[in-house]
């Protein structure tokens, strides 16, 4: 179904999202063998009879097993009541110490949490490189972070970025306007990574997109006439926005000496688009012929 979209169209050639040289830092974590103090404070709390206090404890590194608090042993208080004692979580970096009053009230002066940590022991570089994009583009290096990774999952981030975004991506925003049923059916239906077809004439660009954002709005559209009054109707339209899919291995390659393939007729492959089953091999007997397998890329 062909649809129509109106301005602002705004199209990337999608050169700055190029990524061909990707590193992580990666930190190697080992639990310790014993628990031991991962958080404590020293913040006075007074709480009244059947009153109740939460605390937050953020360690400094993760921790497994945490130990919920203990009166007079973790936390230390005064007055003519007790507590009790509970946590939201018992790994993690973070959990939630719950206190209440009970019997009486009390102060507290100082609250601590045992865990087990997990805390660093060293430090190693993960990365790949794509010497192709490298040489043509320059050296374009990936600037975020891979958090909470081993080594295996960030060689893989890095193999899926390079092979996402070693070549470019152009990258594009339309706006959808709910005229019709139709309209307004593609716009509440659309979802994040739909294949869709765009097609700008004015650009030469006819191609497959992925949806990559979506945001709806609903407002008073200017009016077509000479005069300064909005549409008496709010209306509803969403801005789409699309990032073209990867690159598509031709149909009719360019071939010297095969007809309705040589020059104006066939076209030259991409780089990096290269079919495993027809890609030329010396010692296969249908892809190692010329005119049957293409050279590789």
């Amino acid at each position: 179904m062909a649809l129509s979209f109106i301005e602002p169209f705004g199209y990337e050639h999608g050169w700055r999202d190029i990524v061909n040289d990707v590193t992580f830092n990666v930190d190697d974590r080992r639990p310790d063998t014993y628990p031991d103090v991962v958080w404590e404070s020293t913040d006075t709390i007074t709480l009244d009879l059947g009153q109740n206090v939460t605390v937050q404890a953020k360690a400094s590194d993760p921790f497994r097993n945490a130990i919920t608090p203990v009166p007079d042993t973790d936390i230390i208080l005064t007055g003519a009541g007790t507590i009790t004692t509970t946590i939201s979580r018992r790994s993690g970096q973070s959990t939630t110490i719950s206190i209440t009053a009970i019997g009486g009230p009390v102060t507290i002066t100082h609250i601590q949490l045992r865990a087990t940590p997990v805390p660093t022991v060293r430090t190693v570089k993960v990365g790949a490189s794509d010497s192709v994009s490298i040489q043509r583009h320059g050296q374009r290096s990936n600037p975020d972070d891979a958090p909470w990774v081993n080594a295996n999952d960030a060689q893989a981030v890095a193999q899926l970025l390079l092979a996402h975004y070693a070549q470019r991506r152009p990258s594009i925003q339309l706006r959808l306007v709910s005229s019709d049923r139709d309209h307004l059916l593609q716009i509440l239906q659309r979802t994040i990574s739909d294949l869709i077809t765009i097609r700008h004439s004015e650009l030469g660009l006819y191609a497959d997109f992925h949806i990559e954002s979506i945001e709806h709005t609903i407002n008073r559209m200017p009016s077509d006439k000479e005069t300064t009054s909005d549409c008496e109707e709010r209306v509803h339209y969403a801005t789409l926005g699309c990032e073209r899919t990867g690159l598509t291995i031709p149909a009719n390659p360019f071939t010297f000496d095969v007809a309705n393939r040589g020059f104006d007729d066939g076209v030259f492959d991409p780089t990096a688009a290269d079919d495993p089953t027809q890609v030329f091999v010396f010692d296969d007997p249908a892809q190692g012929q010329f005119d049957r397998g293409r050279f590789g890329t």
